[in-house]
């Protein structure tokens, strides 16, 4: 045989298997990924838009005296390559019954997934952490990397404006405070919305809305009371007497001239007065309670 030859049947022989896996490829994604896995990556889609919408309209309704209003939305990324398909094209394809999508929407849904992969392989190699497929899979289709969360500020009588780091330290102390606090308590009472009806909506923070000055630390707490949670928080000078909480249990702990114990002092608040509490009035309340 000559070399020509060889060489010829040789680049026909590769073609002809390509074309072969390049069919398997397109059985396998459309197997797995357009039906199994994509059915549950609509679901979690579909779901996590409902959260960002509930999370919007909530921050929509929050009141403070600064007038400023929050908003957020979740926004698709555009593709990276001639290869790929914009976040909002590939999410309208998977949203769609597979038994619907022509082959046209198939072979743009392999060609994606299999340009994501090749590019996660090769980021992989140059980052020499030696991870399998299956963890570039996982990697490839963690809808979350697919889009990002854009937080927008409107102040009354003007236009809506994306929260940039450059406009955020424009703000004052609790304009900051609230820019913060406000997205994540709505975040905690979006998730906590899926809860059993009993299930207690428990938030803790550790010094507390420090930096922020006391009136707004009163909206951030009637923010909190307005969303219904249960909380813990502690702070060196943060008592929560204020008049947007209806009622508050309060404890100050005491170490008295560097001794080796602390004491407890504990208060309670009614939404008007702050009180002491006495242990035996304490003992009284846990012997009702266990009663009960």
């Amino acid at each position: 045989m000559s070399p020509y030859y060889v060489s010829s049947a040789l680049e026909k022989e590769l073609a002809d298997q390509k074309g072969w896996l390049d069919e398997q490829d397109r059985q396998l994604y459309e197997d797995i990924i357009v039906n199994h896995v994509g059915v549950i990556l609509r679901n979690r889609i579909q779901r996590a838009q409902k959260w960002v919408k509930q999370m919007d309209q909530i921050m929509a309704e929050r009141d403070n005296s600064s007038g400023l209003i929050f908003s957020i939305s979740w926004k698709p990324h555009t593709a990276d390559s001639e290869q790929e398909l914009d976040t909002k094209d590939l999410v309208q394809l998977l949203q769609r019954n597979s038994k619907f999508l022509s082959e046209e929407d198939l072979d743009r849904i392999t060609k994606h997934f299999q340009s994501k992969i090749e590019t996660a392989k090769e980021l992989i190699q140059l980052r020499n952490e030696g991870s399998t497929l299956h963890q570039v899979l996982k990697e490839v289709l963690d809808y979350r990397k697919w889009f990002s969360f854009e937080l927008s500020f409107r102040r009354v009588n003007e236009p809506k404006r994306e929260l940039s780091n450059n406009r955020f330290f424009q703000f004052s102390g609790g304009e900051k405070a609230m820019a913060m606090y406000i997205p994540l308590f709505t975040a905690a009472y979006s998730r906590y919305k899926e809860a059993n009806e009993m299930a207690p909506h428990i938030i803790s923070l550790d010094e507390a809305f420090a930096g922020v000055d006391e009136n707004n630390i009163r909206d951030m707490f009637e923010v909190v009371e307005q969303l219904g949670f249960n909380y813990i928080m502690n702070s060196q000078a943060l008592w929560g007497d204020y008049d947007t909480i209806s009622s508050l249990s309060i404890s100050e702990l005491v170490r008295p001239k560097n001794a080796d114990y602390v004491t407890v002092i504990r208060y309670e608040w009614d939404g008007k007065q702050k009180s002491l509490v006495f242990e035996e009035d304490q003992e009284q309340k846990e012997f009702a309670i266990n009663e009960g």
